[in-house]
């Protein structure tokens, strides 16, 4: 992989969020947090893909993470998901990764009613680590994201952007 590649990668997956104190406050003892996703996300040939872009933001490299999910129509009102969602692969700390899922289950699941489906609640429910201890959030608390569909491709857009910007001072240099 090139140095140009993980460093757009690493710019989009997770440093150019914005987000209050109060939300890093709330989120800070979660080891991982989704960082952009989309319920709908347009695929090959006409399918659509669940995908989630996360940032493992503990100290100890992951091994797995199940995301539980609800959909979320155009006013937000949540809707669980047909099944739990599982990412696998090692995580190093201060990185992220992507997954993505077909969206065959959640549209056998939701019927008609997958039309009106417009954004995803993302939760970290639990967490794996390579050293085969495992997280999950205290009572009460919650790792949770909310991602409205339309806002995904205009979101990678602005991170690509920053990203670019970001590198063209270093290519000066070289």
């Amino acid at each position: 992989m090139t140095q140009l590649f993980r460093f757009i990668s690493a710019v989009i997956l997770f440093g150019l969020f914005a987000s209050d104190a109060a939300w890093c406050q709330s989120q800070a003892s979660c080891p991982v947090l989704a960082t952009l996703a989309s319920s709908k996300l347009p695929w090959e040939k006409g399918d659509e893909h669940i995908v989630i872009w996360f940032y493992n933001q503990g100290r100890k490299t992951t091994r797995g993470i199940q995301f539980e999910l609800f959909m979320l129509d155009a006013v937000r009102n949540r809707y669980p998901a047909a099944q739990k969602y599982v990412s696998t692969g090692e995580t190093e700390p201060r990185k992220g990764d992507v997954v993505d899922y077909p969206t065959d289950a959640e549209k056998a699941h939701f019927g008609d009613g997958w039309a009106n489906i417009a954004g995803v609640e993302v939760r970290v429910t639990r967490v794996m680590f390579k050293d085969d201890t495992v997280w999950v959030p205290q009572k009460g608390q919650v790792c949770k994201m909310v991602f409205m569909n339309d806002e995904y491709q205009p979101e990678m857009n602005r991170r690509l952007e920053a990203a670019r910007k970001k590198r063209e001072p270093q290519e000066k240099k070289n």
